[in-house]
C-alpha cells in the first residue's frame, strides 16, 4: 500500500472528526449579526489503531486527545483551531501531535496553518516534522517543510526498526 493510501487513513480519521464538530456546531444556530458564534470542546477517545496495524503491523490501542475551537462568522466564513494529540500503548511507536488552524471561505476554499503532523519517537527525539500553510482550492498551495507529502515510504518514520 502506498503512502498516500496510509496517510489518508490517518488524515479521513483526523477529518472525520473535524467534520462531526463543524456539522453538530452549524445546527446551532445562526451567527449573530455583532460577532462569530464560538464553539469549544475537547475529546478523548481510546481506539485500535488501525493506522498503525497496515503500517507496521502492529496490534495496538491508540489514545486520541484533542480540543478545539469553531468559529462561525455572519458570512459564512469559519475558523477551526484543533490541537491533537495521538499516544499509541505500544511504546516503541512515536506520539503524534499536531496543532493547527483552518480557515473555510464563504466560497468554501479551505487554507490550514501550522504543524499538522510532529512525530516524537520513544527517545523523545522529532523524527518529522510537517510545518506551514496548505491551501486546498483549484490548485494545492503548499509552503512549509512538508516531508511526509515527499516520501514514499513512512515506516520508518512510524514503526520500530526491523518491520
Amino acid at each position: 500500500m502506498k503512502r498516500g493510501a496510509k496517510m489518508n487513513n490517518r488524515l479521513r480519521r483526523t477529518a472525520f472528526i473535524c467534520l462531526g464538530m463543524v456539522l453538530s456546531f452549524a445546527v446551532a444556530g445562526p451567527a449573530s449579526a455583532s460577532g462569530p458564534t464560538i464553539e469549544r470542546g475537547r475529546i478523548e477517545e481510546r481506539f485500535l489503531d488501525d493506522f498503525i496495524l497496515e503500517l507496521c503491523g502492529i496490534e495496538t490501542f491508540t489514545t486520541l486527545t484533542q480540543s478545539f475551537t469553531v468559529k462561525v462568522f455572519p458570512d459564512g466564513s469559519e475558523q477551526i483551531h484543533v490541537v491533537r494529540t495521538f499516544v499509541p500503548e505500544d511504546p516503541r511507536i512515536p506520539i503524534e501531535q499536531g496543532a493547527a488552524t483552518t480557515f473555510v471561505t464563504p466560497d468554501g476554499t479551505r487554507t490550514v496553518v501550522g504543524k499538522p503532523i510532529q512525530l516524537f519517537g520513544p527517545d523523545g527525539g522529532v523524527r518529522l516534522l510537517d510545518a506551514g500553510l496548505v491551501t486546498f482550492a483549484e490548485e494545492l498551495l503548499v509552503r512549509g517543510p512538508h516531508p511526509s507529502l515527499e516520501v514514499d515510504n513512512l515506516v520508518p518514520f512510524y514503526c520500530p526498526s526491523g518491520n
